[in-house]
């Protein structure tokens, strides 16, 4: 008979598969259009076609090619929710045509996707993202037609190996499918070993290798076709419910995928682990003993990188969960902002010229509203950044306009709060710009003064005069709202994930409301970063129809919405993270207890003998205690020597007279408990295991006697 255990791994597999199939499908259909076989994207465009001409031109393409194509638009009031495509179908019995009159089949239930004929999208610039759904080869046809038409385009596949690896390489659930396949592998070696007694008597029987292992595969195969079958119901019933089994081909050959590489994997460590039992005598075998080198060396490549990858990952859980705690501080400020509103731009320019064009555009816009105090600026510049070499510390500087004090509090040394400067009908470029500085940085304050017009002009540096940059100080320990999460900005220091939307003593630079100190590249620049945000979106709509943007703004993304879907994404990694810690420790104490079982049943009548002569039990297992005390000292200096290791880079931009990219790192008391939290369950483990097979041997050998 198997060890129920390995039984169970299969299963265990079977259900993670689903789920992690789940996740990656579910996160594929928000971030493109399902079933396409390519996008090609149309970056630029000499306008000799408009949009209606390209939309005209690409039905008798489709009809031509008998393919679809569809042409993506982003929800203009709701760009994280909703999406619009436009298709045109050459094929009437295609499943894209199909969606015309039956929609989308949306995966998820958070994003939808709303249809319509390709004719109907107007006058829209061409520019953009098209998908194609055909043969392979139809995208290089369409790539050629878009060229005939005046428009610079390029083939993509988003849903192919190269170009999802990428972009998941680093992500959580490749963190899950690491630590869940280590997990695999931990549990079906000690399952194979727990019944080498039972292996011993096959062999016995006469039993070869190849006739164990076909008895064991046969007996799993059973199994596995019930477990399998019982998963798989389960997740159609559960799919048909949540979104009526759609994409059921995409997801099912998903999960296939992953649980065939942990199937694999879960046969080789099988197989490897059983040819182990073969390198002891059969008489030895049915006593349980097992080749203890080389199980002991199987059982520790496979517990080091086990205790690595655990502090990992609890490191990544707690810097998760501090991100989370750090997103509900700013969420009641969110709220209270209401419907603030920030834009986004048109990302397919291919152009320079096309580009400043929009530049242009969009930045007169912004300065008018400015001027007319419709919106507020809340530009962000790292500190360091902005004078290399000259020894600012880390920090964040924002560059914000006149409106920004209307809306935040900002006190001075004394208490008093930093108003607006009052409007006395004088151009905005009759005021002073004001540099406002916390008292813990005024060591700093020349140097930061001196760099103010270069920041606001970079071009043309000169255009702002020292004598038009006031100076003045705040208090120190202020927090500020920068009115997004700061992860759009420049930032070559700080995790991109991370939510900075309040801001500890910053630095301001306050610009008056429409001046020209600030250029219309500054306010694109600051819009594309989240930084242009107007209280009353109703001004965002009214803009665009009246300077005719609908080609240069796409969406209106508020930013009380886009920091809860941000949230969403936080608490979904971390639960995530706390999965796979608690698989990983999971992972530890069986590896630690696998350890235990090849030693006591190697050393069982030693460990009788000492116990009877006298011996202490840390002398009696001082070789096993040994390894495992190595092991702890080697996971309690990783933090610090890692720690060093950093600082030491650090000390390297130092010497080379350059910023370093970020400050200097301290052990902390969190990072004290980690390590000694997960030396505590690595030795702990060891501890209460070889204590209990201590007393089964002691039992068993007083018995006999």
């Amino acid at each position: 008979m198997l060890h129920r255990g390995i039984k169970f791994i299969y299963a265990a597999v079977f259900a993670f598969s689903a789920v992690v199939a789940f996740l990656f499908v579910r996160g594929l259909d928000e971030d493109w259009v399902l079933g396409h076989s390519a996008v090609v994207w149309v970056l630029d465009s000499d306008d000799s076609t408009s949009g209606s001409q390209v939309a005209r031109d690409l039905a008798s393409f489709v009809a031509d090619h008998r393919i679809s194509v569809a042409r993506e638009v982003p929800d203009l009031k709701n760009p994280d929710g909703l999406r619009h495509l436009y298709l045109a179908s050459g094929d009437p019995r295609s499943d894209a045509a199909s969606w015309l009159n039956e929609g989308y089949p949306s995966f998820g239930r958070d994003y939808r996707t709303e249809v319509h004929p390709l004719a109907d999208i107007g006058q829209r610039d061409p520019r953009g993202f098209y998908y194609v759904f055909g043969p392979a080869g139809s995208e290089d046809a369409l790539v050629a037609q878009f060229k005939s038409l005046g428009l610079r385009a390029s083939a993509h596949h988003p849903l192919s190996v190269g170009e999802l690896t990428p972009f998941y390489s680093d992500g959580v659930l490749v963190w899950s499918f690491l630590v869940v396949a280590l997990a695999a592998v931990t549990m079906t070696g000690a399952s194979v070993l727990l019944n080498a007694k039972a292996y011993g008597v096959l062999r016995l029987q006469g039993r070869s290798f190849t006739d164990i292992l076909l008895r064991d595969l046969r007996q799993l195969a059973t199994f596995a076709a019930i477990a399998a079958g019982a998963v798989a119901g389960a997740v159609l019933v559960l799919l048909g419910l949540y979104n009526g089994c759609a994409w059921l081909g995409l997801f099912a050959s998903v999960t296939l995928g992953i649980a065939g590489l942990l199937i694999l994997l879960i046969l080789a460590t099988h197989a490897a682990v059983l040819a182990l039992t073969f390198r002891t005598d059969v008489l030895r075998a049915l006593k349980g003993e097992l080749p203890a080198r080389a199980a002991s060396i199987s059982a520790y490549l496979v517990r080091v990188p086990a205790l690595m990858l655990a502090l990992s990952i609890a490191t990544s859980a707690v810097l998760a969960g501090q991100d989370i705690l750090a997103r509900q501080d700013s969420r009641e400020i969110y709220a209270k902002v209401g419907d603030t509103a920030a834009i986004r731009l048109n990302g397919s320019l291919g152009g320079d010229d096309e580009i400043k064009q929009m530049q242009k555009r969009v930045g007169g816009w912004l300065r008018q509203a400015d001027a007319a105090g419709k919106l507020i600026v809340a530009g962000r510049r790292e500190l360091q950044d902005i004078a290399p070499g000259s020894g600012l510390p880390q920090g964040e500087m924002l560059i914000v306009n006149e409106t920004f004090l209307t809306e935040q509090t900002l006190l001075d040394p004394t208490g008093y709060r930093y108003a607006p400067a009052p409007r006395d009908g004088n151009s905005p470029d009759d005021h002073a710009v004001r540099l406002i500085v916390p008292e813990s940085l005024n060591q700093h304050t020349s140097t930061i003064a001196a760099q103010i017009p270069g920041i606001l002009s970079p071009a043309h540096p000169e255009r702002i005069r020292q004598s038009q940059v006031q100076t003045l100080p705040a208090k120190s320990g202020q927090r500020v709202f920068g009115y997004n999460p700061g992860d759009q900005a420049h930032t070559a220091a700080r995790n991109t994930k991370e939510d900075r939307s309040l801001v500890d003593d910053p630095i301001l630079v306050v610009v008056p409301n429409g001046s020209a100190y600030l250029t219309d590249n500054a306010y694109t620049s600051f819009a594309t970063q989240g930084g242009v945000v107007f209280p009353d979106p109703a001004d965002i709509q009214a803009g665009i129809e009246t300077n005719k943007l609908q080609n240069d703004v796409i969406a209106i993304r508020p930013i009380g919405q886009n920091a809860a879907l941000q949230m969403r994404d936080a608490v979904n990694d971390f639960r995530l993270y706390l999965f796979n810690l608690a698989v990983a420790v999971v992972v530890l104490v069986i590896t630690g207890v696998g350890v235990c079982i090849v030693y006591s049943r190697k050393n069982a009548q030693a460990i009788f003998v000492k116990h009877i002569s006298g011996w202490r039990f840390a002398a009696s297992h001082r070789s096993v205690l040994a390894v495992e005390g190595i092991l702890a000292l080697l996971l309690a200096g990783w933090v610090p020597f890692h720690i060093w290791q950093q600082n030491q880079d650090l000390e390297e931009f130092k010497a080379m007279g350059m910023p370093a990219p970020s400050a200097a790192v301290q052990i902390s008391a969190l990072d004290l408990a980690l390590t000694s939290g997960l030396v505590t369950i690595e030795v702990g483990a060891v501890l209460l295991a070889l204590a209990a097979f201590h007393r089964r041997i002691v039992k068993e050998g007083a018995t006999e006697g």
